[in-house]
């Protein structure tokens, strides 16, 4: 975007620019601050986000240890019927809040934990590998809609960082210098104009001496 065009030395088409630039640095400044925000809270839930992952991986992996011996042991039959008896459902709910202007998306679950007598299979027809196995399980769940509450909102905060960080770009390095190039045209330009008018008065009233 070019503002030299169709310049007008005009007093009027001066002001406009310079109203303009106003604007454009005060939106510049105004950005600025909104990305250093960002920048910092995306530095700190970065390394949540990581070490929630890391959680998740070792409760995934807990989880495939688990799962032979409970097949050998109770058999895939019973391990099936047991996941089935599960009266608690666990709910995810989805939900934003509002950072430094922008909507972050927000996931949480309830009913992911439960005791081990709701759990809905009998205690006395099961081994204790189903037990650690159900617990495993739940503790999976747990890590997965952490990390994936967390990965959401960083994910769109990064998002918002490119957006921004375009805009901050733009008026710095095209606006802002066109519209000051602008100016200083027509500030040379009107200058210029009322030197002439000086020296053209000035030989009208030699003459008239």
């Amino acid at each position: 975007m070019s503002y030299l065009r169709d310049i007008r030395p005009t007093k009027s088409e001066l002001l406009v620019l310079k109203s303009r630039l106003k604007i454009a640095v005060r939106s510049h400044k105004t950005l600025q601050m909104k990305l250093d925000g960002l920048i910092l809270e995306v530095t700190n839930l970065a390394p949540l986000v990581k070490a929630e992952y890391d959680l998740l991986m070792v409760r995934y992996r807990r989880v495939r240890h688990l799962l032979a011996p409970a097949y050998m042991i109770e058999g895939m039959l019973n391990v099936t019927i047991a996941a089935y008896s599960v009266e608690s459902k666990t709910e995810i709910e989805f939900s934003e809040k509002n950072l430094f202007g922008i909507r972050v998306p927000v996931i949480t679950g309830s009913n992911v934990r439960t005791d081990l007598v709701d759990r809905g299979y009998g205690l006395l027809g099961t081994s204790l590998v189903i037990d650690d196995l159900a617990d495993a399980y739940e503790k999976l769940v747990d890590a997965i809609i952490a990390y994936a509450g967390n990965a959401a909102a960083l994910s769109h905060l990064i998002a918002e960082i490119e957006r921004i960080s375009r805009r901050v770009k733009a008026l710095e390095h095209v606006v802002i210098p066109s519209l000051e190039a602008s100016i200083a045209t027509i500030t040379a330009s009107r200058e210029e104009l009322e030197r002439e008018e000086q020296s053209r008065l000035f030989h009208v009233k030699k003459r008239w001496k």
